[in-house]
């Protein structure tokens, strides 16, 4: 009788053995699913963040040729202003000689 005492204690120890084992992996997949959690939403905020930067890089490419642009309508603005400045210049020495002229008859 004390054998068969003995077997289920020992039963029973080895029962809660393994129901403390049993809540160990519970608890280990537990974590196992909120890590996983959280690597779906790093997943999830990197892509945003790639879409994020897609965006901006194309912001700043797409300012780079504005700014080209508007460097190349300064660069033909100011031509222009000089030669319209030559020509008023001209003009300018055109219409004095013309005065002079008048003045003189």
């Amino acid at each position: 009788m004390e054998d068969s005492g003995a077997i289920l204690y020992q039963i029973s120890c080895l029962k809660e053995m393994l129901d403390q084992v049993n809540e160990e992996i519970e608890s280990n997949i537990q974590v196992t699913r909120e890590i996983e959690s959280e690597m779906v939403k790093c997943t999830e905020f990197e892509a945003a963040l790639t879409t994020r930067e897609s965006l901006l890089t194309k912001s700043l490419y797409i300012s780079h040729f504005e700014i080209d642009g508007l460097l190349s309508v300064i660069a033909d603005s100011r031509n222009s202003l000089k030669f319209l400045e030559e020509e008023l210049s001209c003009l300018t020495t055109k219409r004095d000689e013309m005065l002079k002229r008048i003045e003189h008859k």
